[in-house]
């Protein structure tokens, strides 16, 4: 049940940012929902994969063949539902793409254990933001900052290859910065949560990984003179305006990366920058959040069963939520307002208590379960008597 709440707590949290200003929910909820509800979604995307291959105990043989068939092909409806949803032309950034990336890069490392996938984890972590802003810095990549994959993109060689860069590099939410949430995830799951102090080992453990990450981009940005260097640097574009106009920058975070000129950019840790302080400090709340959830289910699982089913079906009411944002684009102005916040925060949950109760799994993830048992069963062979 754990899990369900933690997912549950990601979708709201998505659905909050995308229909909520700074202004309304203030701004510190704003920046502690923003970016990191997307990060503990995809932890439990990892999570969830561990736990449906097999748990603590890693696949081999033909359970794990099967598993990956099944895997690949939920990877293409989710990307396929992607691109729809973005096609829709909803104010959010669809963020499915990059998921279903990210389940085809777990496909080999899925017969690993907890250990591996953790220092895997953690390579990525470190890794990933370097080689990012290398190639950022160094190769000619087409400009996608702030973008999501789109039907468009498939329609020429050019497009494939801006689609390549929106995706993997430089696009809201870059492969190369997101694999290791996917990756912590899977190390958790592995790990196994029915251990009995499961949810203590993560709350510290996410919450010592939240402090090194945020709490050392703060050292570096304002002990080693990461600070000075951004302010100087802005200061020759607005005289006299740098000092505000980071702080502006630092409030409102990034789009999926940040810039490389200069190179002290990569000290901060604002949502969507995807450097190596975000992806260790954010990455710990997940893990932190994960194991409160843990905790709380335990404690008082009556009152978390609406968060449970939402959290049960978070492919459902997510798409759902991108498809109402579209549809109220079309018949009005759209702006942030308490009443909008409240009626797309509650009717999921009303929605999700009564489809779990009567009816079980959602929708959308009964359509990918069928798809996956179905890409399963291709390769098995009948028994011979």
């Amino acid at each position: 049940m754990g899990v369900d709440v933690a997912r549950g707590l990601a979708v709201l949290g998505m659905i909050a940012v995308h229909t909520a200003s700074a202004e309304q929910i203030g701004e510190f909820a704003y920046f502690a929902l923003s970016g990191r509800s997307a990060i503990l979604f995809a932890v439990l995307a990892g999570v969830s994969l561990a736990l449906t291959t097999g748990g603590t105990r890693p696949p081999a043989g033909p359970g794990l063949a099967a598993a990956r068939r099944s895997i690949a092909a939920r990877a293409l409806a989710l990307f396929v539902l992607g691109l729809v949803l973005t096609q829709l032309g909803s104010p959010a950034m669809v963020i499915l793409a990059t998921y279903a990336v990210l389940f085809l890069i777990a496909l080999p490392l899925l017969r690993l254990s907890w250990q591996w996938l953790t220092a895997a984890a953690a390579v990525a972590a470190v890794a990933g933001p370097l080689l990012s802003f290398a190639i950022r810095s160094h190769v000619a990549v087409p400009d996608t900052f702030g973008e999501t994959a789109r039907f468009d993109m498939l329609t020429s060689v050019d497009g494939v290859r801006h689609l390549g860069s929106v995706i993997l590099l430089q696009g809201t939410y870059p492969v190369l910065t997101w694999v290791p949430f996917l990756l912590a995830g899977m190390a958790i799951g592995r790990w196994g949560l029915r251990r009995e102090r499961a949810g203590l080992v993560l709350v510290a453990l996410g919450s010592a990984l939240a402090v090194l990450g945020l709490g050392g981009s703060w050292v570096a940005l304002n002990l080693f003179g990461g600070k000075d260097a951004l302010v100087a640097h802005l200061d020759e574009m607005m005289p006299g305006e740098g000092a505000q106009l980071l702080a502006d920058l630092l409030r409102m975070g990034s789009f999926g990366t940040v810039g490389t000129d200069p190179w002290q950019w990569m000290l901060t840790s604002t949502p969507h920058s995807g450097t190596m302080f975000e992806v260790v400090g954010s990455g710990g709340v997940a893990v932190a959040v994960l194991g409160m959830c843990l905790l709380a289910a335990r404690v008082a699982p009556r009152i978390l069963v609406p968060l449970a089913a939402l959290g049960s079906m978070p492919l459902t009411i997510y798409a759902g939520h991108i498809v109402a944002l579209a549809l109220l684009l079309r018949t009005e102005s759209f702006t942030p307002s308490w009443a909008t916040l409240l009626w797309f925060l509650a009717v999921p949950l009303v929605f999700a208590t009564l489809w779990r109760r009567y009816l079980g799994r959602g929708p959308l993830e009964w359509a990918l379960a069928k798809i996956g048992a179905g890409a399963a069963r291709l390769g098995s062979r009948p028994a011979v008597s």
